[in-house]
C-alpha cells in the first residue's frame, strides 16, 4: 500500500483497526510525505498518527540502516536518495529543490522484528513523476515493491498460486 499526504488527515476507526491487522498479517505500507519541505508540518503528523494508532505497542519505529535488504533488494543501494519537493520560485527562475539536510533515512516500523512500514519524508512520489533527473528515486521505489512483495510473510501471492496447475 502507498499512502502520500500534503495535508493533515485522519482515518476513522475502521481503517486504522483495518490497517493495523493488514500490516499485522503480512501487509506492507509505504507512507511517503508530500510536504517534506516543512519540518514537523501536518502532513508528517498525520502519517507518523496513523501508524502509532495502527500498531500501537506491537510497533516498533526506528532509523532503517543502510545495510538492510531494503536497499539492496533489486538494485544495490547505499542507503536512501535524497528527496525533497520541486518547487516554482515564481520570479522567473526554474524550479528548485527544497528539503532539510538533516533527512538522510528512511525510518521503519516493525512488528516482531519484521519491517511492516515505511515512513520516508523524502517525497519521492515528486521524483516518481518527473520524466528527468529522478534515476535513484526510481530505483528506491522499485527496490520498496520488490521488497514488499518478496519479503518473508509479505501477503503477496506465490506466482505459481496463479498459474494454472499442470496436467
Amino acid at each position: 500500500v502507498y499512502i502520500t499526504a500534503v495535508d493533515a488527515f485522519d482515518l476513522t476507526a475502521a481503517e486504522i483497526e483495518n490497517l493495523g491487522r493488514y500490516m499485522k498479517n503480512g501487509g506492507f505500507v509505504l507512507a511517503d510525505n508530500g510536504r517534506p519541505d516543512l519540518n514537523f508540518g501536518a502532513a508528517e503528523a498525520g502519517l507518523r498518527n496513523m501508524f502509532i494508532q495502527a500498531l500501537g505497542n506491537a510497533g516498533k519505529s526506528i532509523n532503517i540502516p543502510n545495510r538492510h535488504p531494503i536497499y539492496h533488494s533489486f538494485f544495490d543501494l547505499n542507503g536512501p536518495p535524497f528527496g525533497g519537493e520541486r518547487t516554482t520560485l515564481g520570479n522567473g527562475q526554474q524550479d528548485q529543490l527544497q528539503q532539510s539536510p538533516r533527512v538522510d533515512f528512511l525510518e521503519g516500523f516493525f512488528v516482531d522484528g519484521r519491517l511492516v512500514a515505511v515512513y520516508s519524508d523524502m517525497g519521492y512520489g515528486a521524483f516518481w513523476e518527473q520524466s528527468y533527473e529522478n534515476e535513484p528515486q526510481l530505483k528506491m521505489g522499485v527496490n520498496l515493491v520488490v521488497y514488499a512483495l518478496t519479503r518473508e510473510g509479505s501477503t503477496a501471492m506465490p506466482l505459481d498460486a496463479l498459474l494454472p496447475a499442470a496436467d
